[in-house]
């Protein structure tokens, strides 16, 4: 059963705003997960419903990328990052809060579909990953392993790199020159 959802929804099925308001007080059996999402549970929110709950608060276009996307590939050797990484269209206004990293993009990814989740391809993903990596070991780690999983290959992350922003792109193309390289 889902346990992640929108309050909207839960209104829309007949749920008074109060009893959602007194589900969800502290010690109660219910919490608010982000702004107009509800876990419909006491305990900590999983990994996965952190996900479901981002992506509701996001709307129907947005999409996972970035680590967690990748994991969902079955690349689980990289720890999640703290905040959850989701692309929605440029054209959407959204706030952000703080466990949550909202990017706009005029290029939405291609999309996968891994358990109920939207996820941006593989490639896409890797390079979302990378391009927010501070740490240049961890950066090259990151994409080392994506290429030895099979996910991408340098020549796709090279295309996808070219195609999209250039911001935060200097040091994934040294990197990929590197790998390139050290693959011939």
């Amino acid at each position: 059963m889902n346990q992640v959802i929108k309050t909207a929804d839960l209104k829309a099925a007949g749920v008074p705003a109060y009893v959602i308001d007194l589900k969800c007080r502290p010690g109660g059996p219910w919490q608010r997960i982000l702004p107009g999402v509800v876990l419909l549970s006491a305990n900590p929110p999983t990994r996965a419903q952190r996900l479901q709950a981002a992506l509701a608060y996001a709307g129907p276009r947005a999409v996972v990328t970035g680590v967690d996307a990748l994991n969902a590939h079955g690349l689980d050797a990289l720890p999640p990052p703290p905040r959850i990484h989701l692309l929605q269209p440029a054209t959407t206004r959204r706030s952000c809060p703080d466990n949550v990293l909202l990017e706009r993009t005029t290029r939405p990814p291609g999309v996968v579909h891994h358990s109920g989740l939207r996820v941006a391809e593989p490639t896409r993903a890797t390079l979302d990953a990378a391009r927010h990596e501070p740490n240049p070991l961890r950066q090259h780690h990151l994409l080392a392993t994506a290429v030895r999983s099979g996910l991408c290959t340098v020549t796709t992350l090279t295309r996808e790199l070219d195609a999209g922003s250039k911001r935060g792109t200097a040091i994934p193309r040294r990197t990929l020159h590197l790998l390139s390289a050290l693959l011939r």
